[in-house]
């Protein structure tokens, strides 16, 4: 098995586990609609300034700006993203390493997927305004993003002892 594939199961894994912890943080200080639109902030890639006037921001955002819980929102976004990258990552290593016996490939592509649906419910979130049963399922979806994350980063092959070292134990035992 590919010895990159394991040490960026690892670093997705401790990503993962600050992407949950943000998230959390996020919805704990009330910042989940920090941003009223998905993927951007108001229309942007990087949150407005603090000064920008509800005329710059544009009529069809109602919520007023609040830069603090804005940037909360968008760092959440941006370390979501890169974790998402990172499993892509994760599967194209596994898929073009698939033929090794050791090389686990479909939980990586299963990953993809799941992170795919993940940033789905972020989107629903934020769209939804917060509806429980959404933001519950993100946050399980987050859990088992890490717990995947986890499992890859630790997997390693059986250990199947040489067929020399089979031998000797086979004539031990009468059979051989």
């Amino acid at each position: 098995m590919n010895a990159w594939f394991v040490r960026l199961a690892r670093i997705g894994a401790l990503l993962a586990l600050v992407v949950v912890m943000l998230g959390a943080w996020v919805r704990l200080t009330d910042a989940g609609l920090g941003c009223p639109d998905w993927p951007g902030c108001y229309g942007r890639l990087v949150v407005p300034n603090a000064a920008t006037t509800a005329e710059e921001l544009g009529s069809e955002y109602t919520r007023p700006l609040e830069a603090g819980k804005a940037w909360r929102e968008m760092i959440h976004r941006y370390l979501a993203s890169t974790l998402g990258l990172i499993c892509v990552a994760l599967a194209v290593l596994a898929w073009r390493n698939r033929r090794d016996p050791n090389q686990p490939w479909r939980a990586p592509v299963a990953l993809v997927a799941l992170v795919i649906f993940q940033g789905l419910l972020g989107m629903w979130t934020v769209t939804l305004l917060l509806k429980p049963i959404v933001v519950v399922g993100h946050l399980l979806g987050g859990f088992a993003t890490l717990a995947l994350l986890v499992s890859l980063g630790r997997w390693r092959p059986a250990r199947v002892p040489p067929p020399t070292a089979r031998v000797p134990l086979l004539r031990l035992a009468g059979a051989g």
